[in-house]
């Protein structure tokens, strides 16, 4: 007779998939809120992201003072490193960079903004749809319990 009585054990492993990709959800949800936070700041202010060189393009004075730093490796004749353009050359070169700077900053905030938020709405979506799963799955265990009582 004790033969005849089974025990219907539950299937866990649906259950462990659900709260995995929840965890995992969650997971890419903070790293892509941290990115699309970061991308924001750089879209607001292109010149002081991350992303650039040494020289400083916040002002032509700061420019100047940075972009003989460029310069790493010294030349056998010092005579070719004197700079010998104009202020004005200089100060159109200062802001041709400038905007090639601010351009491309621009583009790898928006890049990065697009990306993350797409990783983000991703996020949201896998966790609510794999929540209400585990939570009508468990309600369907819970009547399947009640009717065999």
């Amino acid at each position: 007779m004790a033969d005849d009585v089974t025990i219907a054990k539950p299937n866990r492993i649906p259950q462990i998939y659900g709260y995995t990709v929840c965890l995992i959800a969650v997971v890419a949800f903070l790293i892509s809120i941290n990115q699309v936070v970061d991308a924001a700041f750089s879209l607001a202010n292109p010149l002081h992201s991350r992303f650039g060189g040494p020289e400083s393009f916040s002002s032509f004075e700061a420019y100047e003072a940075t972009r003989g730093e460029r310069v790493t490796v010294p030349e056998r004749n010092p005579a070719q490193r004197i700079d010998t353009a104009s202020v004005e050359t200089r100060r159109r070169q200062y802001e041709a960079l400038r905007a090639d700077r601010v351009d491309a900053n621009r583009y790898r905030a928006l890049r990065d903004l697009v990306s993350s938020g797409l990783i983000l709405m991703l996020s949201i979506a896998l966790f609510a749809w794999h929540w209400n799963w585990l939570r009508a799955r468990a309600a369907e265990e819970r009547a399947a319990t009640a009717r065999t009582a």
